[in-house]
């Protein structure tokens, strides 16, 4: 019985639930889109021209109203990929990406991507996800960042670190209970900042030119004075932004008292401790840098660059940083690195 059926009768149970999960997205570059979608209407897949040597479709993906459910861990997919003339994206945008092709150092070679002519400002390059993991439980989150920086030491991206049950926890470490001040990122002496997990990644993806560059490697926080020049170029609404929003704090939820009889969801209270900032800065011509707020950077330990080819056949580097005794400390002319192709 699947969940639609269950649901002209008796209620499905917890375990038919689990076993027959309602879809809302399946497959979407693979099985084209109805040729129009009239409001309440049925379109039928199998009404379009069939191919003779098609695996014929199962009645539960006939009709594109009705939800795929299967109970199977794999549903029965490739019948509607061959019955459908709609194809993925198929790549080929970029000639084949050869070793001969690339620079020896990762960093330069980000560059000259990062610097593609093909890449308009409009789509915003630098857009990246930073993924960090929790320790000890291991859980992973990610968000969206923008690159500020690169140097040949690595990339700088800017935020709020206060948070210590947020990305500022995961990376320098979380008090007990997961509450309390924001930490300092600036603040030497505070024994956090030598905690949590250092290791982290960057994934930028650049669809228009089938490119994509993955980043591992460990974080460390820019100085005080390196965080200041980046702070002192952006505009004054960002800045008093910064210092009123306390990063990932609870601003309102659902199950608090009132909460169901409507009215504010907590934006005010946001908005309240903007208004409060921008009367402590009123009288002040630069705003200084709030002490949790400033930029790391990614020290990569390796380096993939993802060029897309006809079929899934993409051509993959990974760049793999090589310690020896002959490398000093802090100094990043002196990596040096192996690059592998690897297996699409």
């Amino acid at each position: 019985m699947t969940l639609n059926q269950a649901g002209e009768g008796e209620p499905a149970s917890a375990a038919q639930y689990h076993r027959h999960p309602k879809r809302l997205i399946f497959a979407p570059g693979d099985i084209a889109a109805p040729p129009s979608e009239g409001a309440g209407s049925a379109q039928k897949i199998a009404a379009m021209p069939e191919d003779p040597a098609a695996t014929p479709l199962p009645k539960h993906l006939l009709t594109v109203d009705e939800p795929i459910t299967s109970g199977t861990s794999t549903p029965i997919a490739n019948a509607a990929v061959v019955s459908n003339p709609s194809r993925a994206h198929q790549f080929g945008t970029n000639p084949p990406l050869l070793y001969s092709h690339l620079h020896l150092n990762p960093l330069h070679q980000f560059h000259t991507w990062f610097k593609d002519a093909r890449l308009p400002a409009s789509s915003a390059p630098e857009t990246c996800t930073l993924a960090t993991v929790s320790m000890p439980a291991g859980r992973p989150s990610a968000r969206i960042v923008y690159l500020k920086e690169l140097d040949e030491r690595g990339w700088v991206v800017y935020s709020n670190w206060g948070s210590r049950a947020g990305k500022g926890g995961q990376v320098f470490g979380n008090d007990r209970d997961g509450d309390g001040e924001a930490m300092s990122l600036f603040d030497g002496s505070d024994p956090q900042l030598k905690e949590g997990n250092k290791w982290a990644a960057l994934t930028f993806h650049w669809q228009s030119v089938e490119r994509q560059v993955r980043i591992e490697g460990l974080i460390e926080p820019l100085s005080k004075e390196e965080s200041e020049t980046y702070w002192r170029v952006r505009e004054r609404g960002s800045q008093i932004g910064a210092w009123a929003s306390q990063q990932s704090k609870r601003l309102w939820s659902n199950d608090q008292p009132g909460a169901e009889e409507g009215g504010d969801d907590g934006r005010s209270v946001l908005e309240n401790r903007v208004k409060e900032m921008e009367a402590r800065f009123a009288d002040v011509k630069e705003i200084p840098l709030p002490p949790f707020w400033g930029g790391v950077r990614l020290v990569p330990e390796s380096v993939e660059f993802w060029q897309g080819r006809k079929s899934r056949l993409h051509d993959r580097f990974r760049y793999v940083r090589q310690h020896s005794a002959d490398e000093l400390d802090g100094n990043e002319k002196t990596f040096k690195w192996k690059v592998e192709r690897l297996s699409p």
